[in-house]
């Protein structure tokens, strides 16, 4: 671990956030913990990154909001077929999409959601769509 000044720029880091390289350290790392004299400590283990970053770089959520988002991911790779995993991620980004304190979540589901897509080549069976935004009708 190594502790190391925080630009005011990244000011606003959480506790988890990944940390590419810092300085002259160019390993990989995770914020955790932030000092009150604006320094973080960052942990290079890489078990401590897959704790918080296991399927996506999930920096700017919160602690909770990571381990959430983490565990609904869990539930959407327990399927085997791609077309399934899309089908499931849907239903909770569905889910997620009506709670008021879900939007930061519910923004890196979608954002894990087009990976999905891209990488399946594949698209939700059913999915719900702002009817303002659809064109052509």
């Amino acid at each position: 671990m190594m502790t190391m000044p925080v630009p005011k720029r990244n000011s606003n880091m959480q506790i988890g956030d990944y940390v590419p390289k810092a300085g002259i350290y160019t390993k990989p790392g995770i914020v955790t913990e932030k000092k009150e004299d604006g320094t973080v400590t960052i942990d290079t283990d890489p078990k401590q990154i897959e704790r918080y970053h296991k399927y996506a770089n999930t920096s700017g959520l919160t602690p909770q909001e990571k381990v959430r988002f983490n565990a609904i991911m869990d539930e959407v790779m327990e399927a085997t077929d791609d077309a399934e995993r899309i089908n499931r991620l849907q239903e909770k980004i569905d889910m997620v999409r009506n709670e008021p304190e879900g939007k930061r979540v519910f923004d890196t589901l979608v954002n894990q959601q087009s990976t999905l897509i891209r990488f399946a080549k594949a698209l939700p069976r059913v999915y719900s769509y702002d009817s303002q935004k659809i064109t052509g009708y």
